[in-house]
C-alpha cells in the first residue's frame, strides 16, 4: 500500500523547477553526459545563501528554558491584570517599556496559544545578539 501511494504521488523531474535544474535525463542506451554533470559539479556558480541553508546562531543552552518562564510571567501579568481593568484599559508588563491597549479581554486558553506559536516562531528564529 504504501509503495502504491508513493507511485501516486511521483512528480517528473521538470528542469524549469530550480529544485529539478539542473536535469540531466540518462537512458539506458546513451551514454551518460558526464562532462556536463562534472560541470554542474565544480564550474557552476552556488546558490545564493537563504533561510533554507544558512546555519541558525547558536543560542545559550538555556535559552528555551529562560524564554518559556518569561513568556509564562507575560501571561500570568496579563491574565492578572485583566482582571483588575476595563476593556480599553492599557495594561503593563513586566520589563517593558509600552503598554498594551486591550479591547477584548483575552482567555488563558488564546493567551497559552499565542505563546506556543511565539516559542514556535522563536526556536525556528532566534534572535541574534
Amino acid at each position: 500500500m504504501r509503495f502504491d501511494a508513493l507511485v501516486q504521488r511521483f512528480e517528473a523531474p521538470d528542469s524549469r523547477n530550480r529544485w529539478d535544474s539542473p536535469l540531466f535525463i540518462s537512458h539506458k542506451d546513451e551514454d551518460l553526459p558526464l562532462k556536463g554533470i562534472e560541470k554542474a559539479l565544480y564550474q557552476r556558480k552556488a546558490p545564493p545563501p537563504n533561510l533554507s541553508t544558512q546555519c541558525q546562531p547558536l543560542a545559550a543552552t538555556n535559552f528555551l528554558y529562560d524564554f518559556d518562564k518569561v513568556t509564562q510571567g507575560i501571561v500570568k501579568s496579563i491574565l492578572n491584570a485583566q482582571k483588575l481593568s476595563t476593556p480599553g484599559d492599557f495594561i503593563s508588563i513586566p520589563d517593558a517599556d509600552q503598554k498594551i491597549h486591550t479591547m477584548d479581554p483575552l482567555t488563558a486558553g488564546e493567551l497559552a496559544r499565542i505563546r506556543r506559536q511565539f516559542i514556535s516562531y522563536m526556536k525556528s528564529h532566534p534572535i541574534s545578539d
